[in-house]
């Protein structure tokens, strides 16, 4: 999805008063994973075509040549595509992106770069599902400063007490950044973070929002150390760190949490796939008392 199609999407939603997406990635993916092919069909997606995939009768003796002649068929090829004669030149078309990849009209987070040679690239196969004759160059993330507002602890499906920062919001690599993941409570203190710092903000592979560390040398002296609840932030319950473990964790397995992460997970695209059945409906379920344990929603009526 390019990023005026993305703007042009939000823009459309924003007028009939439903939630923005937040990245042009993320809303390509979110749109092939419609249910409702129409509704696909009418978001802005676009496409290039990378290989030459199944063909009969004769075809070109390279990568290069294949694509220009997918080009000639009518067939949608990035027009950045380069043939080089060595690696050197490779280096210097990578670095030559490095400053003006946010030029494009999509987004990018890297280079791939491939043997030319068919014949080549058959021979030197793949390892699972990555081909040998294929590797990708990634750039380092783009990042942001912004203030740290508040440390906030959730718990997971496990028990583990599950850190977060919140964020003034920024705009990182095309996407709004309020909140980021902070690991655990050595990756805070490694890391020397304190609420009400000004802190450095990333997109990890341009996706999952993380906080790299704090601009020290703007310090107010105002800035306050973070302690993680010795309690579980949603039953009360004592937690314990056991030895050797980053994590702590509420040793309650009727935390209602708990609960909720388990349930959500059990019900979603890796477990058992439950249509419909998301966090707000999960929430609703346990707030209502319909849900107790998982066996609970199979005995559900309408």
């Amino acid at each position: 999805m390019t990023k005026k199609g993305f703007d042009r999407l939000n823009e459309e939603r924003a007028d009939q008063g439903l939630p923005l997406f937040a990245s042009p990635r993320n809303s390509a993916a979110g749109s092939l994973r419609q249910m409702d092919p129409a509704e696909t069909a009418s978001r802005p997606l676009d496409i290039f075509v990378y290989q030459l995939g199944w063909y009969e009768g004769a075809v070109p003796a390279t990568h290069w040549e294949a694509m220009q002649w997918l080009g000639e068929l009518g067939f949608r090829i990035n027009p950045n595509t380069r043939r080089l004669a060595d690696v050197e030149e490779v280096i210097d078309y990578i670095k030559s992106w490095e400053d003006r990849r946010d030029s494009l009209d999509y987004e990018i987070d890297g280079l791939v770069v491939k043997v030319d040679d068919l014949n080549l690239q058959r021979a030197l196969g793949e390892v699972g599902r990555e081909p040998r004759s294929a590797i990708a160059y990634k750039y380092p993330p783009m990042q942001a400063t912004t203030k740290l507002l508040n440390i906030e602890v959730n718990v997971g499906r496990t028990g583990s007490l599950n850190p977060f920062a919140v964020l003034e919001p920024v705009v990182v690599a095309h996407a709004t950044v309020k909140l980021a993941t902070l690991h655990n409570e050595d990756d805070i203190k490694r890391k020397g973070l304190r609420i009400g710092d000004t802190v450095i903000v990333q997109r990890a592979g341009e996706v999952i929002p993380q906080v790299v560390g704090p601009v020290v040398s703007v310090r107010t002296g105002e800035e306050r150390e973070f302690e993680m609840p010795t309690h579980c932030p949603a039953c009360g319950t004592p937690v314990v760190r056991p030895e050797g473990e980053a994590m702590r964790y509420c040793p309650n397995r009727a935390c209602p949490a708990q609960f909720f992460r388990l349930m959500t997970h059990f019900a979603g695209r890796g477990g058992m796939d439950i249509e419909g059945l998301g966090e707000s409906l999960a929430y609703q379920l346990i707030e209502h008392g319909l849900v107790a344990d998982l066996g609970d929603i199979f005995s559900l009526t309408k």
